[in-house]
């Protein structure tokens, strides 16, 4: 009924109240931000920035090919990244120390 009462103030005349509540995403959006800062390691903001992104993947959208075309993006981009990181701990020598043959 709130929303009834505002519209009656206003057609009275009467001043409505200025509602200063966040949107969902301003919060969504914070609570990355607090967490995203908090982390202590590459992997932990990587997790974070992830569970971001899959948040706002599993929210239905008014454009569903293009909400598409940014997952299959993002995908792509972790799976070359996740090659790329493969390909510099493949660079690393096995046991350190030890005189290679």
């Amino acid at each position: 009924m709130s929303g009834y009462r505002r519209r009656a103030a206003v057609l009275s005349g009467g001043e409505a109240e200025t509602v200063l509540r966040r949107g969902r995403r301003d919060r969504r959006r914070s609570r990355f931000v607090v967490r995203f800062a908090a982390a202590g390691s590459d992997v932990e903001r990587l997790c974070a920035a992830f569970d971001y992104a899959r948040g706002a993947a599993s929210r239905r959208h008014p454009d569903p090919a293009e909400a598409s075309r940014l997952v299959e993006s993002a995908t792509s981009a972790l799976v070359t990244v996740g090659d790329r990181l493969l390909e510099l701990q493949a660079r690393e020598p096995l046991r350190t120390g030890r005189a290679q043959r």
